[in-house]
């Protein structure tokens, strides 16, 4: 295991252990934060809580390779809890976005996706949770259309 891995996971594990007795259920309403996968990078997003119930997250993605493809995308993505027992609240989400991606080699495709899923979030403190899910996808436009499914664990902050 890299040196970087074994200390952003004993970082992980201390944080998660002095946090927990702070645990609480979902954030404030109106509480904005910013939230990240873990382990692959695909987006960033930026979670508003509507309500008690639901969250709203503009996400945007950047990604730029010199001599390949060049990608710029945007979707929202919804939440809505379902159900909450102490510190882990269950939820639906979705995701409605596109994206362009730029090809060295000449020309472009636009995507158009639109995603639902299932997932839980655990709130280790008032301002930190980790959460994953799993989805169920569609993926239209200049590229071949697909069908497609993901997973991802991600953490977020509030602020």
């Amino acid at each position: 295991m890299k040196t970087t891995t074994k200390i952003t996971f004993i970082i992980f594990i201390c944080v998660a252990l002095t946090t927990a007795t702070f645990a609480q259920t979902t954030p404030d309403e109106g509480s904005i934060g910013i939230r990240s996968s873990i382990g692959s990078q695909v987006a960033i997003e930026i979670p508003y809580q509507l309500n008690e119930n639901l969250s709203i997250a503009p996400a945007l993605t950047i990604n730029t390779v010199d001599g390949g493809t060049n990608t710029i995308g945007f979707a929202v993505i919804p939440r809505y809890y379902t159900s909450t027992i102490e510190s882990l609240s269950t939820y639906v989400t979705g995701n409605l976005g596109f994206r362009n991606q730029s090809f060295d080699t000449g020309g472009s495709a636009t995507d158009f996706t639109f995603g639902i899923g299932y997932g839980a979030e655990y709130f280790l403190g008032s301002n930190f949770s980790l959460s994953t899910d799993a989805n169920l996808g569609i993926r239209a436009g200049d590229s071949a259309n697909n069908f497609f499914t993901s997973a991802r664990v991600s953490a977020s902050v509030y602020f």
